[in-house]
């Protein structure tokens, strides 16, 4: 038997949206009954009739059976998720409609022969896109990309303003569909980036069924609290967790996010210890991961977090990193029934021995958290942190305006005169924990160049640019999406060449070492390296 639910948008009454459900009855049944949403309100059916107690029967003649009915599409609640502050979970709106799927329920009625198969599927009358529980209805457009096994599709209304190019979101869940090798790996994977603006949601994101989620669309993925990520962790957790298991769900997807995205160099160390040290702050510090009724501030993804992440070091040291979360985290999705916090700890004694199981089980247990471990500890159990760079203005003069130092414009545009030379120090710093090699890569119309340099961990290097401008006017260089504006003022006094001239690395047309990457660099890097 095929179940057909057709969702239309409802514009005149926005808040709703209509539901058709379409049966194709075999032959095998004689009488049949469908159990609609409790919220639904019928108001068209064909071979169809209602019943008391909110469902419908089949006629027995009429084959394809419909009903029509209309179900309430906006579910609010309180901000349930850090760094929410509205009160939507799915919206209906005067031009889009986020939603989850309203299904048919309980299915009764009588069979002669083998029982049938019961296939449901979700269509859209109009544009729009369905995946398994979550449905987006309205003008978007879909980007797809495969991956490790997966097919990813990235669903971006036209009302939504994505915080993040598509490629760099594909860049990070496909990455990390790479790193995580737990199991509960689904063909496809349905993202929808939700609209904001007009609509103020309670999470940051949604995973529902087994493989959609819903992102806002401001949501930015150089952070530690990459909900892209987050969500998608959600899609490869495959257990039912018991009450005293359920912290495990949040944690480890706020976990994971956070590592997953510093493993892909998007942050630094300090960046992602500062996230999972919140779970040492009051209130949540105090919060039992086993007593879900103990759990304030959004405990679970807090200090549930720092939790499992000192799970996840201690496996790592138990095992000479034979063995890490991810272990666990694969025999957890292989569970058969419900999975309680007695067989986390059973399974943690198998992997990494008996002495961390006991200290897992004091952990969750206790009011009280280890504190976040530092960098050395961090190299001893995941390995060296690779070269990560980091670029800054020059510490002395950073700008000389022909051989004078003056302040570092904060708007990022200067002023100059006609035949004045511009120089700007840049200082690249290894923040990692190895040696590595960097490069100042940057175009100026169709010209390309770099800037190359090695350095060990903790080493900087400081590199200059220089420009004579010669004619008056406004001068601009476009690099990683950052503009630099300078203007040429042709009433400014000229002023006397130097003797010390800086080195230039000559471009046909534009006299700009390659250091000036850098600076360039520093205006569309330097928040996310902060």
């Amino acid at each position: 038997m095929r179940l057909t639910t057709t969702l239309d948008r409802t514009p005149e009454r926005v808040g709703e949206i209509t539901a058709t459900v379409t049966a194709e009855i075999p032959g095998q049944f004689s009488e049949l009954s469908l159990q609609l949403p409790a919220e639904a309100r019928v108001v068209a059916t064909r071979g169809f009739t209602r019943t008391a107690d909110g469902g419908v029967e089949w006629d027995g003649n009429s084959n394809p059976a419909t009903v029509t009915y209309r179900t309430d599409a906006t579910v609010r609640s309180g901000a349930d998720q850090p760094g929410a502050e509205g009160t939507y979970r799915f919206a209906d709106t005067a031009n889009w409609s986020l939603v989850r799927i309203p299904s048919v329920g309980d299915i009764g009625g009588r069979i002669v022969g083998d029982e049938p198969e019961i296939v449901r599927e979700t269509e859209i009358d109009g544009p729009g896109v369905a995946g398994d529980q979550i449905a987006f209805l309205g003008e978007y457009e879909r980007r797809t990309r495969t991956a490790n096994g997966q097919t990813f599709q990235l669903v971006v209304p036209d009302a939504a303003e994505l915080e993040t190019e598509p490629s760099e979101i594909f860049a990070s869940v496909t990455a990390a569909s790479d790193r995580l090798r737990v199991g509960g790996r689904d063909d496809e994977v349905l993202m929808i980036a939700a609209p904001t603006g007009e609509v103020k949601w309670a999470v940051r994101g949604i995973q529902t069924g087994d493989s959609d989620f819903w992102v806002r669309a401001d949501e930015p993925i150089d952070t530690p609290a990459n909900n892209w990520v987050h969500e998608y962790v959600h899609t490869r957790q495959a257990y039912t967790a018991a009450e005293d298991a359920r912290w495990l769900t949040e944690a480890t997807a706020t976990y994971y996010a956070a590592l997953l995205t510093f493993e892909s160099d998007r942050v630094g160390f300090d960046r992602f210890k500062r996230l999972l040290a919140q779970g040492e702050a009051e209130p949540q510090a105090s919060a039992v991961m086993t007593e879900p009724d103990t759990w304030e501030n959004f405990a679970n993804y807090r200090k549930g977090a720092l939790v499992v992440g000192e799970l996840d070091r201690r496996i790592r040291l138990a095992t000479d990193g034979k063995a890490t979360l991810d272990t666990l985290m694969r025999a957890i999705n292989s569970h058969e029934g419900e999975l309680t916090a007695a067989d986390v700890a059973g399974y943690i004694e198998a992997i990494a021995g008996a002495e961390t199981a006991s200290e897992a089980t004091a952990a969750t247990t206790a009011s009280t958290v280890d504190p976040m471990w530092n960098r050395d500890s961090h190299t001893a159990a995941f390995g060296a942190e690779p070269a990560r760079f980091a670029f800054r203005f020059a510490d002395e003069t950073p700008v000389v305006v022909n051989g004078e130092g003056q302040p570092l414009p904060e708007s990022g545009n200067l002023t100059i005169g006609v035949n004045q030379t511009v120089t700007i120090g840049v200082t690249v710093e290894n923040v990692g924990g190895t040696v590595g090699d960097y490069e100042f890569p940057f175009q100026v119309g169709d010209t390309n160049a770099t800037r190359t340099g090695r350095l060990e961990p903790g080493e900087t290097a400081t590199h200059r640019f220089d420009r004579r401008f010669t004619d008056p006017g406004s001068y601009r260089i476009d690099v990683g999406g950052e503009t630099v504006y300078i203007t040429v003022n042709e009433n400014a006094r000229p002023a006397e060449s130097t003797d010390d001239e800086p080195t230039r690395i000559e471009l046909p047309g534009f006299g700009i070492t390659a250091a000036a990457v850098a600076v360039l660099l520093v205006l569309s890097l330097g928040v996310a390296r902060r």
